[in-house]
């Protein structure tokens, strides 16, 4: 039986601050496995990225929105969500499902890192996998999301043998919408969303950040998830109509293949 349980908690300060935080549970045949990891980028200023897979506990959701820590990792965070949570069943089949929970698609964040407190737009999903990641029905993965203190714009876009693509704008599916490297468009409401060049948080293979603390026994199993590769990017980003903005924040966005 293959089981992962992923968390991803985001904050981005008004000045373009990110703290990305994970936090897993795997189970795979005798394999059991907790992991947690953050990524603190200042915007060339200060970087800090460490992972421990000791004392990691589950975040804590209320009726507030989510709270986490995790003292190997110096983290304490609060997300308080300012807008419903959004729950889907990405795919079903014989080999499993993927369930995705997204518990704060847009609120205020308060993250504090080795007794330094970072404050702004968060975003607080979990993503449960049954399926093995060898059987997954895509290749490619892209994900982002858009966050300021009015609106939120979710999207999750696969290709591979069975394409498909979900973009939520305030919590609303929106059927038609097209993704594209730096703009969304056909969104609810004739509404669009571009974004500037912005800079690279992470660009690298996921094996890479994991492998000094990941137990010999769960390398060698990944086998050929080896070669994913994970492209994530922070970039200013703003909502459109009519050619002119109603909404400016910032996006946090990925590219994953293998």
């Amino acid at each position: 039986m293959f089981q992962l349980v992923k968390w991803y908690l985001d904050l981005v300060t008004d000045d373009g601050a990110v703290v990305l935080l994970y936090q897993a549970r795997l189970r795979w045949a005798g394999l059991r496995l907790r992991y947690a990891a953050i990524l603190l980028d200042e915007c060339r200023r200060r970087r800090v990225e460490r992972a421990t897979t000791h004392a990691v506990t589950v975040p804590c959701v209320d009726h507030d929105g989510v709270r986490w820590h995790n003292e190997r990792l110096g983290v304490v965070g609060r997300w308080s969500s300012d807008a419903p949570s959004i729950c889907r069943t990405l795919a079903s089949g014989a080999t499993g499902a993927i369930d995705w929970t997204c518990h704060v698609p847009r609120g205020r964040a308060t993250v504090s890192c080795d007794g330094v407190t970072y404050r702004g737009t968060g975003y607080v999903e979990c993503l449960t996998l049954g399926v093995p990641p060898w059987r997954l029905p895509f290749r490619t993965l892209q994900w982002g999301r858009h966050a300021s203190r009015a609106h939120s714009l979710i999207w999750i876009d696969w290709d591979g043998r069975d394409p498909r693509c979900w973009v939520w704008l305030d919590g609303e599916e929106c059927a038609g919408a097209g993704v594209a490297d730096s703009c969304l468009t056909g969104l609810a409401h004739d509404t669009t969303m571009r974004m500037d060049d912005g800079r690279d948080l992470r660009n690298r293979r996921v094996l890479a950040a994991l492998a000094g603390v990941l137990p010999e026994a769960a390398r060698r199993a990944a086998g050929p998830l080896a070669a994913m590769h994970e492209h994530k990017r922070v970039a200013r980003s703003a909502l459109m109509r009519t050619g002119q903005p109603i909404d400016t924040g910032w996006t946090v966005y990925e590219q994953v293949t293998w």
